[in-house]
């Protein structure tokens, strides 16, 4: 009889355990949907959503910015905040494009398109090859201060229509250990991919008192830049013979040429 009892209570202890593991593994599955289910969360129900919340209707940033947050898979490595965005026109084609800057610097472009009727929405991201280099860490004067176009946060650059062909670029004043160079990037509609339309060495004559080394003007009925051009040597072997480009340490001016799609060099500025 004892044993009966035994057998009997071994296998009630048995039975209520496998109901809660599985009630619990349930549950886990429920917790996990209803998460992909926010992650998943469309522009429309996002944006009916922050309309009906306390805090009244929100601006369009911040309802892009959380569908951003909630469907691209790169915010879930680390700690990775927006920390600047703008609505522009690279003409990449879709939906609205946003340019979006970075706590960890990277610039990207987003393209979002929405249809409310049918409650679906989608994401796609370029990256702009364009790096956040901070500003007052690259120079105490303003390099930036005159060039047209939209500032990118504290970055060293800007978006805006350089070639005036009714769409925007990316301006850029980058950095690196080999040199700095002047980068100004596009969307092209052919690779689907942004595409560099110069790369100019250059140099900061005074990070004191400036002047900037780009500016924008007219010059011989022509509208471009001028850059005060700076190009590194890289050393050779044995018997290397230093030959500095005859261009160092001038003002050399750039305009836009169609037929070859990027900015070509025009010659020394003449004051």
């Amino acid at each position: 009889m004892k044993l009966r009892n035994c057998i009997f209570l071994c296998f009630t202890v048995v039975f209520l355990f496998s109901c809660n593991k599985k009630k619990d593994s349930t549950g886990e599955n429920n917790q996990k949907e209803k998460e992909q289910a926010g992650l998943n969360e469309s522009l429309a129900e996002i944006r009916e959503r922050m309309n009906n919340g306390l805090n009244g209707s929100a601006i369009e940033e911040e309802i892009i910015k959380e569908f951003i947050y909630k469907n691209d898979e790169y915010f879930k490595k680390g700690n990775k905040n927006i920390i600047y965005m703008e609505k522009a026109n690279f003409g990449i084609p879709g939906g609205d494009n946003w340019i979006v800057l970075l706590n960890d610097k990277n610039i990207y472009i987003y393209v979002i398109g929405d249809n409310e009727k049918k409650n679906d929405s989608f994401l796609l991201k370029y990256k702009s090859y364009s790096y956040g280099f901070i500003l007052e860490e690259e120079s105490e004067f303003n390099i930036i201060q005159d060039i047209p176009g939209t500032h990118i946060g504290n970055s060293t650059s800007l978006f805006g229509d350089y070639n005036d062909d009714g769409i925007n670029e990316i301006f850029e004043y980058a950095f690196y250990g080999r040199g700095s160079v002047i980068n100004i990037w596009s969307y092209d509609k052919i690779k689907d991919e942004f595409e560099n339309y110069c790369e100019i060495p250059f140099e900061i004559i005074d990070k004191v008192n400036g002047p900037a080394p780009v500016e924008f003007m007219t010059y011989k009925g022509m509208y471009g830049f001028k850059v005060y051009y700076s190009q590194n040597e890289v050393a050779g072997g044995i018997g290397w013979v230093s030959e500095p480009d005859p261009n160092n340490y001038k003002w050399i001016f750039y305009t836009w040429d169609e037929e070859q799609r990027k900015f070509i060099e025009i010659g020394k500025v003449v004051e």
